[in-house]
This record gives structure tokens, sequence and C-alpha cells, in this order.
């Protein structure tokens, strides 16, 4: 009977199958089948399928289940050049920056997906050793086509270059002013990584993005892989308008020659509420972006407030601008970098005590042999430091950096 219901509904529909929906679509609106059993049917077949997609990956399409590998490495030689004032030597050495494995996939039919990153080097402790450590562990719920809510531990979506992954950088690191103001580390500003709940919308075919999400905080003691100490929370809310063509923000360099013009804008507002004699905190980053045949831009402004519980306010607030043109299309891009970071004259705290302000500049020749899956950098980078307080010219120190970075993300 089931079957003769569904042959005689399919008759019936015969005039609207002209249009871009599938039978199978017609059949979940009419309320015949489920949505998980319309992508079974049009997955087909019951047997393991494993290929690659950007990633090794292994499907079970009749259990509505998949399942991805990836593997991120990045190694590098590096030559610092300090300033003689600092009277820190100069080091010239090679390390392992990144060595991660990600498993990501799908359950139910697309209907939940989860995300695992581990980083086997690690952060480091007092002593300089490096430890393995858990980045990002999250499970989403697809409520529908344009809406998903997630719950775990990940990035907060505060900054568009800090939420692009290490694998799609155009430059060997990021932004020296999107470091202090979105990561965690060195004493810096940021958020970082923390545990919490995000949901996620689209709009006009996926032009407008919507992300808003609710974290632990930033209390003393709290932080990634921590748990909470109290019931205070940071608030997280970003929207990004693809303003026009087909753009990945989160995929710096315009490795896949955008034939039309592609432009997106961005923007991020985060607040923390740290409680007792911690301060609180209100950030805002502001993000453009543009590819176009081998050429590609992006900028982003920072400016956050921090509030103590005692004394003055300080507002700290930067800038940087990169840009980068293929001369080998696909192969070869020459990129150049400028940054700029107020301090607030001195008074901020992590990279910037002691400091009126920062100036970075940076050049970086990359060779694509398979996309960013397979990458060579060469970068040079100037960080000048305005030290407060000194007079004449030892009131700047300047460190120079030389680098060579081989990375793989298979």
């Amino acid at each position: 009977m089931r079957k003769l219901r569904i042959l005689l509904l399919a008759v019936l529909l015969v005039p609207a199958l002209a249009s871009a929906k599938t039978l199978e679509d017609l059949l979940v609106e009419k309320g015949v089948i489920t949505k998980g059993e319309a992508r079974a049917a049009m997955a087909g077949g019951d047997g393991a399928k494993v290929y690659w997609n950007n990633g090794t990956r292994i499907e079970f399409p009749s259990e509505g289940f998949a399942a991805q590998i990836n593997t991120l490495i990045r190694t590098r030689y590096t030559f610092t050049d300090y300033d003689e004032d600092v009277g820190t030597s100069n080091t010239s050495g090679f390390d392992v920056t990144d060595a991660r494995i990600m498993v990501s996939g799908n359950a139910l039919h697309n209907e939940f997906s989860y995300y695992l990153n581990a980083d086997m080097v690690g952060s480091e402790d007092s002593t300089g050793a490096k430890s393995p450590a858990l980045l990002d562990a999250y499970i989403a719920w697809q409520a529908c086509d344009w809406a998903s809510v997630q719950m775990g531990q990940s990035k907060t979506g505060f900054g568009r270059q800090y939420n692009t992954s290490e694998q799609y950088l155009q430059f060997a690191d990021r932004s020296n002013v999107s470091d202090y103001f979105t990561s965690a580390s060195d004493g810096n500003i940021g958020l970082g990584r923390q545990a919490g709940a995000l949901a996620k919308t689209t709009w006009a075919d996926g032009q407008l993005m919507l992300n808003a999400g609710i974290f632990n905080g930033e209390s003393t003691g709290e932080g990634i892989n921590r748990s909470a100490v109290d019931t205070r929370h940071t608030g997280v809310v970003t929207l990004r308008w693809n303003v026009m063509g087909d753009i990945n923000s989160y995929q710096e360099s315009d490795i896949d020659w955008t034939e039309d013009w592609a432009a997106s804008l961005g923007a991020s507002y985060a607040y923390s509420d740290r409680g007792g004699s911690d301060a609180n905190q209100d950030s805002i980053a502001v993000d453009a972006n543009a590819k176009y045949q081998g050429f590609s831009f992006n900028a982003e402004y920072f400016v956050a407030t921090v509030d103590p519980d005692e004394g003055d306010s300080l507002e700290p607030n930067g800038f940087y601008a990169q840009a980068g043109y293929f001369f080998q299309p696909k192969e070869l891009e020459l990129a150049a970098r400028y940054g700029y970071l107020d301090c607030d004259n001195g008074t901020a705290s992590g990279q910037c005590t002691g400091l009126d302000n920062v100036n970075e500049v940076g050049v970086s020749i990359n060779y694509y042999w398979w996309k960013h899956n397979l990458k060579g950098q060469i970068g040079y980078d100037l960080l000048n430091q305005d030290v407060r307080g000194l007079s004449g010219d030892s009131s700047n120190v300047n460190t120079s950096r030389w680098l060579v970075q081989l990375s793989s993300y298979f």
C-alpha cells in the first residue's frame, strides 16, 4: 500500500518535476518520506565509500554517517635578529610549529556533525617544553538548512584572521595586531578558544551570515581546556556579508583565481564580564576582503575598551592590511603586509606592556604545489616597538625575522 501511494503521488507530480526540485524533495514536502530517507535514497548503495575530498573521507550512505581525517604539518627555519639595545642574543633554528590531527564528520544524514582538533606540538610551559593539547572538540546540530547550533570547545568567532585556519593563511603567521586582540596567549587581551555554545544562521543563499555564542568567560582560572569558575560569561556576535561574488573570507590568497570581483565585509563584537577585581572588556573588529584574478586584499581594524575595577579604562586599538598577487597563476604569489598597534600610552597589557605603539612590516613569497594543501613560503618581517619612557634613537626597538616554511594539509 505504501509503495502504491508513492507511485500514485509521483504520477500526480509529473508536471512539477520539470522544476528544480527533485522527486525526493517533493515527497518530503508531502510527508510521504522523511528527510533522512530522502538523503539515503539520493546517496544510493549500501557499501562504504573511501575517497579524497580535501581530506581522506569515509562514508557509509546506508547509515547516514561519514568521517574525515586531516593532518596539518608546518615546519620552518627561522633566523631572528634582535635589537642590540635589548641585550637578547640572535637565534637560528628549526621548528615544527604545528603537527595536528583533525577528525570531522556527520551522522544521521548530515543532521549532526562533529569536529575534533588536537595539536601534537601544543603549548609551552614555564620551562619552554611543549606538550600535546586539545584545541577544538564540538558537536553541531543542523536544525534546518539555514541554522545550526554547536556545543563544545572552539574559537569564539571574534576576528576574521584568527578564525582563518593556519593552513589557509597567506603569511606564515597571523598579523601581530590580530594576535593581540584575538589570541589569549602571552597575556594578550584576546578570547582565544573557550568552551561554550554557538548558533549560526545564513540568509540570501549564504551571502549573509550571523553567529552568536556564549562561552565560559575570562575570569581568572578560565580559558582553553578549563572549566568555569563562576557564573559570569563571555558573549560574541559576528556578522558577515558577501557583498559581491562567491568568496571564502576564511581562505586567504586568491588560489582559485576568481574570475569576477568578489568582496566581503565582516564585523564582530565581544563582551567579557569577569567580575571581582578583574577588568570587564568590550571588543570590536571590522574587516574587508576582496579577490580578483589572482589578486587578494584583507584588512581588519580592532578596538577594545578594558574597564578595570579600579583606575582609568584603557582603549588599545590597531589595524593591519595585506595584499597578494599571483605572478604565476595559482602557483607563485608575492604578498605584503603592514600593521599598527596603538597601546594607549603603554598602559595596555600583554605585548603592549610598556610600549606606546608597535609597527609591523612583512613580505612573503609563496609557492603552491597543490593549493593550500602543499606550499612553501619565504618570509621577512620587521617589528618596530616604541618603548615608552625612552628618548632618542633608543626609543625604537627593532626585531627582524627571516623564515622558510613548508606546510602540508592532507
